[in-house]
């Protein structure tokens, strides 16, 4: 929210919805390819000219209403469709490795299940596997940040239902008898 944020707080500018649109340049967002879908941010003049070339749109660095940033975003709407036009005639990682070569940064929308098979995900380990009292073997997320000292791995299931009552209710200052009337009365 970098950019719209500062937009509001130093421009007094409101941010409008666009959905996968990048508000400071075209084309930049998502767009629609033959397999899929890609991310593209071309937002320096080289960046669009090149792209017009790598896409085979070179008419478009001509045309009025697309030759400067500011026509450009203010006709995305016109442009998107043109764009996409060529895109889907190839897959997306041609594509992506196309742009980014001529530095454009671009890159392929993955879905959940192929971003939670990435290589950079197992050398991570994002994943963990750990054994659940009542369920068995289930995958979740480990910490992805990593520290010096400490391994800040998920090694332990969720608790159970109830499970650290005893234990929270003593550090309360409760005792056992207090805790098992407590039990007795429906309360925990």
């Amino acid at each position: 929210m970098g950019w719209v944020a500062a937009n509001l707080l130093i421009g007094g500018k409101h941010p409008v919805l666009m959905g996968n649109d990048n508000f400071t340049a075209a084309p930049s967002g998502t767009f629609v390819t033959k397999d899929g879908y890609i991310n593209i941010a071309a937002n320096k003049q080289e960046q669009w000219e090149d792209l017009c070339d790598i896409v085979g749109v070179p008419e478009l660095k001509e045309d009025s209403r697309f030759k400067e940033r500011d026509t450009r975003k203010a006709n995305r709407k016109l442009l998107t469709p043109l764009i996409e036009e060529k895109l889907k005639e190839k897959e997306t990682k041609y594509w992506a490795d196309a742009l980014n070569e001529k530095g454009i940064p671009s890159g392929e929308i993955l879905s959940l299940d192929e971003a939670l098979h990435q290589p950079q995900v197992e050398h991570r380990k994002a994943l963990t596997e750990i054994d659940t009292p009542n369920v068995g073997k289930i995958r979740v997320f480990n910490m992805t940040a990593k520290f010096d000292k400490t391994d800040g791995d998920v090694n332990l299931p969720p608790p159970t239902l109830s499970e650290h009552t005893t234990e929270v209710l003593k550090k309360l200052g409760y005792n056992d008898e207090e805790i098992k009337e407590f039990r007795t009365n429906g309360i925990i």
